[in-house]
């Protein structure tokens, strides 16, 4: 049975409202961009004229919220598509998480992560402005820092982001680039904090502000339609700046790297402007 289309619109048109009406009503569906708009397909050619009722009552605005049931609540009904499965359409994502969490337990069994902490230490910093030193790191070298988290509070945020994040960029197909922002985000924050205050640092934040730049700048110029509040990316610079004041201030006032949040955010930034609008898909 081959899916039936029954809508185009805009990419900038929310169809969450409809969608959720589909959930609700247990009507197997998938939105698809393409060619510039979103395309609403069925499952089910059976579910048509039920369907573009529905339409019709969304483009009138008479659409009510989704009635609650004995089976299904309304919020329940939001997620019926979603919940569980969601965890199976963002596989990338669940396994970054994974890789961060099992590394942070492993810090706390081993000590054979001690030697990413002082990584070319000898070079800094009377060499950090040599462009033969940078030529004699290797790219393990200065990324691996990504995976260390010191404390429970910093990688519970951080996955968070992540699930949030690289969570819409997944649900979109856009695997090939989360990986290239895991990699360059990675090594180009790392560079920076590296040059900034020398070995000694670690965490992801630099990935989960490129992943930030990259969803808030394609949200906003290819009206994209991740589903993350626009505010977001606006008040994560914001705090950033906030903290970087606050260092230069009060040195070591909040222990924050800013070197890998900047670098992250920057390439992340970039990589979104260059990479083409529809997102190669892997």
């Amino acid at each position: 049975m081959e899916p039936v289309a029954v809508l185009s619109a805009p990419l900038s048109v929310d169809l969450a409202p409809l969608t959720s009406h589909l959930w609700a009503q247990k009507i197997p569906h998938r939105v698809i961009e393409r060619d510039d708009a979103q395309h609403l397909f069925i499952a089910d050619p059976a579910h048509a004229p039920r369907v573009i009722a529905l339409i019709e009552q969304w483009q009138q605005g008479t659409l009510s919220a989704p009635q609650s049931t004995s089976e299904i609540t309304p919020e329940s009904a939001a997620q019926s598509g979603m919940g569980h499965a969601r965890w199976r359409q963002q596989p990338l994502t669940v396994a970054l998480i994974l890789l961060v969490l099992g590394v942070f337990t492993w810090q706390h069994l081993s000590v054979a992560w001690f030697p990413w902490m002082e990584y070319f230490a000898s070079a800094w910093p009377e060499q950090r402005n040599s462009l033969a030193t940078y030529a004699d790191m290797s790219l393990w070298g200065i990324w691996r820092p990504t995976l260390l988290h010191f404390s429970l509070l910093h990688l519970l945020s951080n996955a968070l982001w992540i699930w949030v994040f690289a969570g819409a960029m997944e649900r979109r197909q856009e695997r090939l680039p989360i990986l290239l922002l895991l990699l360059v985000c990675g090594l180009s924050g790392n560079l920076l904090q590296w040059w900034l205050g020398g070995p000694a640092f670690g965490g992801i934040s630099g990935v989960v502000y490129g992943l930030a730049g990259w969803t808030g700048l394609r949200q906003t110029r290819y009206r994209i339609p991740y589903g993350v509040p626009p505010a977001i990316l606006g008040v994560m610079v914001f705090l950033m700046c906030l903290t970087m004041l606050g260092d230069t201030l009060i040195p070591g006032l909040s222990g924050m790297a800013h070197g890998g949040h900047l670098g992250g955010l920057l390439a992340g930034f970039l990589l979104a402007v260059v990479w083409p609008k529809h997102s190669r898909t892997l």
